[in-house]
This record gives C-alpha cells, structure tokens and sequence, in this order.
C-alpha cells in the first residue's frame, strides 16, 4: 500500500494572507483615525514685554439728569415727548387729567361754600345813615350862632364891636386845615404800614431762600460764605457763566438773588415815602390855630369889659349851654362814623380775604379739571431719557414721570479691572474706542479710579469722561493705557477663552504609543495680566517648551485627542 504525504502549503498561504491583511488594516485605521481627530494650530508660550493696554465694556450715562415727578395724585392725559427727544426749558411734557373723583367734588363743595359766605357777607354789610345826626347838629349850631349873637349885641354896648365873623371863619379854616392834615396822616400813615409789611414779606421770602440754599450746599458738601450770601448776585453770574454748574445750586442761588433784590426794593420804597404833604398840612393847621387865638383873645379882651354886666352873664351861660350841646351832638356823630367805619373795615377785610380763599379755590379746581392749560414743563433742556407713564395712568404725588439727560454737564462711563491692571493707569489716561465706527468722533478720559464695591478686595473701578458723538445707554469698549512691562508668559489672544469657570488655555500635551506620539489638550486656568492688540501675559501652570492651540478646526475641550496642522 503506497502513502502520499499531506499538501499543508495552503495553510501557509492563508496564514500569510491574513497577517498581511492585518497589517493593512492596522496601518490604514490609524491613519483614518488621525484624520477624524479635531485639527490645530500651536504656538508656544513665550516671555518677554507687553505694552500694556486695559480693556473694558461700559454703558455711557449721564453727568446730569432731571427727573420730573408728579406734584399731585393726577390723571396723565396725554404724553407729548417720546424717548429720545431734545427739548426745552418751558416745552410741554405731560398734559393732565381730571383727579380723583373725592378730590373733585370737595373743591367743587369748598368753593360753592366760599361763594356763598361771600355773598352772604356781602349783602349781609352795615348801611350807614347819619342825616337825622346831622340835623340835630346843624341846629345845635345854629343854636350856638344865635347864643353868641345875643351876647355880642350886649357886650357891643362897651363901645367895642367883637371881630366874631372874623373868628368863625378862622375857625371854619381851622377845621378844614385839621380836616386835611388827618387825611394827610391817614394816608402816609397808610402807605408807610403797607411798605413796611412789604418789608417785612419779602425779608421772610429772602430768609426762606437762605436757608434752603444754605441747606442744599451743606447737603452737597458745597463751601459758602456769608459775603456769598448778603450779595449773590455775583454767584449768580459765575455760575451762570461755569457750563457744568449744578442746575438745582444755580435756581437755588438765583431764588436768594431775586428775593434779595426785591427785599432791598422794598427798603427804598419804605425809605422813599414822602412827608412833605402832611408837612405842609401841618403847617397850614398851625398857622389856622394862631389865627383863631388871637382873634379869641381880642374877644376875650373885649368881653372881660362887659362881664360885671347881669345881662352879659346871661348870655354868656347860655352860650356855654348851647356850645356844649353842640360838642355832645357832634362828638357822638363823629365816635358813631367812626365806629362804622371800622366796622365796614372789617367786613371789607373779610370780603379780600374770601375773595382770595375763592380764587385759590377755583385755581384747584381748575387744575383737577384738567385742559390744555394744565401742563407740566421741563424746567431744564436736554434729552428725553425715559418716560415712565403713558396716556390713561394714574401717578400719585412724587412719583417720577420721566428722566431729562443735561447734556451740559456731560457723560460718564465705568467698568471694573483688576488691581494690577488699575496699578498701571493714571487719571487723565486717554482711552480709544474701539466699537464705534462710521466717522463717530468720541474722546474718553479717565477721571477717577476707586474700589470696585462689588470686588472691593480684586477690583477697581475706573471712570471716565465721556465727549462727542454718543448718548445715554450706548455701550462702548475703551482700551486704555501705555506703559511697558515684562512677563514670564505670553500667548496669542486667539489662545485665550474662557467660560463660567473663569479663563483659561488648552496646552498640548504628548503622550507615547506604539504607533507613534499621541497628542492631548489640557485645560490651564489663567489670570490675563495685561494685553495689547495680539498678544496677552498670562499666569497658570507652564513649563519650557509648552504649546498652547490658537484655533482648530473643530471645538476641542479638555482631555481631547488633537492631530497638529502640517507645518
């Protein structure tokens, strides 16, 4: 029996064709690997000098604003600005409604009773009658006449003739001289009450704006002084002249101003008031009283003659009666005018004074009635910033209704840097904006750098003066500062990137594998130092040699397999 040996050469031949294919294999997922990972660009971490430029975003404000708020509870009936809007000192914001219905109907209830307390005063005044007064006087004079007729024919029988024509007339000027002068005095005695309650109202208004100015400079830490206050006109016109002067202190000042004058004006007219007519009055009644004495003591000369005469006594006795009577009448006539007349003083007092409680009355009821009349102002010029109400609401007293920008007194903006960062910066640092474009002409520079009170152990914060073409609420970022400094660690901005954990870098790390290094990226937390407009100094866990990705071709986060860009 013949054997053939086995034929195993296929073995061989499979075994070959399998480890070539699985080398192949082995090759190509590699490669295809490599070419799914994310690709990226590298630099290396480097050390030398930046110059420094800060950088930061803020929202421009206004120096000066105004906000207009509701003096009463009232309906807004129609709003007549809009946001944005450039107005005018006296141009009408706000036109108001009706008010309250309670409200309304007392003033309408108030004013009806005042109307008709006036009506009643009115109709309800003192006549004055006084003709059967004076009868009675004219006949008691007539009387008197007729007594001195009686006795003067007796004494005329001495041989005398008694110059009693002469002596009523002097006395009849006496008494008009009298007459004249008191109305002389009632009226200077008039005008000097009159000028000194003037006085005395406009030096209680000129106290008034003292101490609220005074009130309103202490509160804003603003010195005075007491020459600045007895003449401040002179405030007046500096402030008027400063275009960044406090519109609240310069109405302030400007109200002490005008009540001065008008104190001082009243001075000079209380000082002004001329006593020469009741001089001159005077004079008149004194000359008129010399007259009547010595015609009285010629009279008296002649009748002392004829006294031993029984008749002339007689005569005499009731010419003293009928003198007397005469006196009594007329002295009650003259108490009774005067009592009248002080008593259609007084109702005349009670009548300016209804009349003036009826047309404040009706001013309030005008102003809850509303109309075109009834208008709130600005009281300054600028921009409309805000505007809290519209047409339909209801504001109550105080509440802001909305918000003038004082362009005048300029813009500001701030933002918030780290204290090494705000070490390397001075007031009065100009900054660049760097996102506003289209020709916009904007300075900023920086005024004042403080304690960030939200990171009061980090931060600071810097203000700045804001000029040129911008408004309230547009946001601008200023880079700012240019002094040279040298840092262990520089990268390019691109390799920066940050989120809610704060900022950091993916360096490259390589790790050995059979088939070659592999490469890794590694998140570092950083402190940005200080930047310019490529690079930035950096703080964080490096060594020589590092590399850190500046872009790549998909997003990579920490702990990524990367493939480096062909150099």
């Amino acid at each position: 029996m013949e054997f053939k040996p086995k034929n195993r050469e296929w073995v061989k031949n499979v075994a070959i064709i399998f480890l070539a294919v699985l080398l192949v294999l082995t090759f190509f997922s590699n490669t295809i690997m490599n070419r799914s990972l994310p690709e990226v660009a590298t630099q290396n971490v480097t050390s030398g000098s930046i110059t420094a430029r800060v950088r930061g975003t803020g929202t421009v404000t206004a120096s000066g604003v105004n906000q207009v708020k509701a003096e009463d509870t009232r309906e807004i009936r129609a709003v007549m600005v809009r946001v944005g809007q450039e107005v005018q000192a006296g141009d009408v914001l706000f036109v108001l409604g009706q008010g309250e219905a309670s409200e309304l109907e007392q003033a309408q209830e108030n004013l009806r009773q005042l109307e008709l307390s006036y009506q009643r005063s009115a109709l309800g005044g003192p006549t004055y009658n006084y003709a059967a007064d004076e009868r009675k006087v004219d006949a008691a004079w007539e009387a008197v006449i007729a007594a001195q007729e009686v006795r003067d024919r007796i004494a005329a029988a001495s041989g005398k003739e008694l110059p009693t024509a002469e002596l009523n007339q002097a006395k009849k000027e006496l008494e008009e001289a009298t007459f004249n002068r008191d109305a002389y005095k009632s009226a200077y005695d008039s005008l000097i009450e009159s000028s000194q309650q003037a006085l005395s109202q406009k030096e209680e208004e000129r106290l008034t704006a003292r101490v609220e100015l005074t009130s309103l400079l202490d509160g804003k830490e603003i010195p005075w002084t007491e020459e600045e206050i007895s003449d401040p006109q002179a405030k007046v016109d500096e402030l008027r002249a400063d275009p960044e002067a406090d519109p609240e202190v310069l109405a302030a000042w400007e109200k002490l101003s005008d009540a001065t004058q008008a104190a001082d004006a009243a001075a000079d007219a209380l000082a002004a008031v001329d006593s020469q007519q009741l001089d001159e009055a005077q004079a008149k009644v004194d000359e008129a009283q010399a007259k009547v004495d010595a015609l009285q003591a010629t009279i008296d000369e002649i009748l002392n003659a004829a006294a031993d005469s029984e008749a002339y006594r007689k005569a005499q006795a009731d010419l003293d009666a009928a003198y007397e009577t005469y006196e009594t009448l007329q002295e009650a006539l003259d108490e009774k005018i005067a009592a009248d007349q002080k008593a259609a003083a007084l109702t005349g007092l009670d009548l300016q004074d209804l009349a003036a409680q009826i047309q404040k009355a009706k001013e309030k009821l005008e102003e809850l009635t509303g109309g075109e009349e009834n208008q709130i102002t600005a009281k300054v010029s600028g921009t409309i910033q805000s505007i809290e109400c519209t047409a339909g609401d209801t504001k109550l007293k105080g509440d802001v209704l909305c918000t003038i920008e004082v362009p005048d007194q300029g813009y500001t903006l701030s933002f918030s840097v780290t204290s090494d960062q705000a070490a390397r910066l001075r007031p009065g640092d100009t900054a660049t904006v760097s996102n506003y474009y289209w020709g916009r002409t904007i300075t900023a520079t920086l005024t004042t750098i403080r304690v960030d009170p939200k990171n009061p152990q980090t931060n600071k914060l810097l203000t700045f003066d804001v000029e040129g073409d911008v408004n309230a609420g547009a946001e601008l970022t200023l880079s700012v500062g240019q002094k040279s400094a040298t840092y262990d660690y520089i990268v390019p901005n691109s390799a920066i990137r940050s989120d809610t954990n704060g900022s950091f870098v993916l360096k490259i790390e390589a790790r050995n594998s059979p088939l070659g290094n592999r490469y890794y990226a590694r998140r570092v937390a950083v402190e940005v130092l200080a930047s310019d407009d490529n690079s930035s100094a950096i703080t964080g866990d490096f060594g020589w040699g590092d590399y850190v990705i500046t872009t790549s071709s998909a997003p990579v986060k920490n702990g990524d397999m990367v493939r480096l860009a062909d150099s």
